[in-house]
């Protein structure tokens, strides 16, 4: 059991992942740089800026529209990562992977679809909570307009967490869609998703997280 803790802690050595980072290597007011908005904007570690460095200066090329060796390496490249991310996060198949350019992009691209799928009818609810960042609230007040479907907010407590005995309340037959952060990025608050997800799923309700 101790030799578990131990390599676990091995694994997860704050300072070793930190020199992975070379911005972090900075000082601030002669203090080592602390950087909290991963949510916005993540730093790259080493390992990332050398890829994307080799990448551009010799396998650089448009993707899925040549025959040509570089779009062909360049394709090859990027299915791969898709394979990669398919198996990280354990994903049925890598059709259902999609690379967007940010959170935002990819909340617009699911609303827009199930726009246009016609998912929703009049009436219809979607639920979002009290701490989403604006990027998962606009769409779907786009989307009430054009739909006429109903936006419900899971409040919050005074401790800044969400209120899962309010959720579970707010669930009803014409709940569509359940769209929630899993970390606030302005609280920090840690939402529980698993909980969140399973109860929506045995009403057979999707979870966007």
């Amino acid at each position: 059991m101790l030799k578990t803790v131990l390599d676990a802690k091995r694994k997860f050595d704050v300072e070793e992942i930190r020199n992975d980072f070379p911005i972090l290597k900075r000082e601030v007011n002669g203090k080592p740089l602390v950087y909290l908005d991963n949510a916005a904007t993540s730093q790259k570690p080493q390992v990332v800026i050398d890829a994307l460095t080799h990448y551009y200066t010799y396998d650089n090329a448009n993707i899925h529209r040549g025959l040509y060796f570089l779009s062909e390496l360049a394709t090859e490249q990027y299915e791969n990562a898709r394979l990669k991310v398919k198996e990280f996060i354990n994903a049925m198949s890598v059709a259902e992977i999609v690379f967007v350019r940010g959170t935002t992009e990819a909340i617009n691209l699911v609303a827009s679809t199930l726009c246009r799928a016609k998912y929703f009818k009049e009436g219809d609810e979607v639920l979002v909570s009290h701490m989403e960042h604006h990027a998962n609230i606009v769409p779907w007040q786009l989307m009430s307009d054009r739909k006429k479907i109903n936006l419900k907010v899971i409040p919050i407590n005074d401790a800044g967490e969400l209120d899962y005995d309010a959720f579970e309340k707010l669930v009803n037959e014409k709940t569509k869609l359940v769209s929630v952060v899993h970390i606030s990025n302005a609280l920090g608050s840690i939402n529980p998703i698993k909980k969140i997800i399973d109860f929506a799923h045995s009403k057979k309700i999707p979870v966007l997280v």
